[in-house]
């Protein structure tokens, strides 16, 4: 059974500061427009997902938000996983082995280095020199040809997107 992964990095976010709370950083004008493009590109490229799992971070759910307007269809199967802030491989791993036991197409929206970890665990070994990490904005969409299996690197990368591939100029 193909089973497909929409990995989505959340886009770029507000400043980091030391007086500010991590956890409610809100997504910049710029990284705004872009989960737009990305979400707009999404629409127009990939199948509707069986299911989204996101942190529940703000920045993260406003990179979803206009995925969720494109697909309205998702809203009723989208869950705001608190272990994905900050999660593990690991964690994340064992999030997709959950997910994917009841769907052939998984969209995750979370965090770096979390995602770039399991990106490049993800992947047949040939694709990982293609993979120049997860920044801001950045979405891959791996297909497994024969499902998911936490303990093989068998994805094949379809499409990896950064937001200079998405954003209008």
């Amino acid at each position: 059974m193909r089973q497909h992964l929409y990995l989505l990095r959340h886009a770029q976010a507000e400043t980091w500061s030391a007086l500010g709370n991590d956890f409610s950083r809100a997504l910049s004008l710029g990284g705004s427009r872009h989960a737009q493009s990305a979400a707009n590109w999404a629409q127009e490229t990939l199948l509707v997902p069986d299911t989204a799992v996101c942190s529940p971070a703000k920045r993260t759910r406003e990179t979803l938000a206009p995925f969720l307007s494109n697909w309205p269809q998702l809203l009723s199967t989208t869950d705001y996983v608190e272990s994905m802030y900050c999660a593990s491989l690991n964690m994340l791993l064992t999030l997709l082995a959950d997910a994917f036991s009841y769907s052939e197409r998984l969209l995750m929206v979370g965090h770096n280095p979390g995602l770039g970890s399991l990106l490049t665990r993800l992947v047949q070994p040939n694709n990982t020199a293609a993979i120049s990490g997860m920044a801001p904005g950045t979405l891959a969409v791996i297909e497994f040809p024969r499902g998911f299996s936490s303990t093989t690197h068998d994805g094949e990368i379809q499409y990896l997107k950064q937001k200079s591939d998405l954003d209008q100029p």
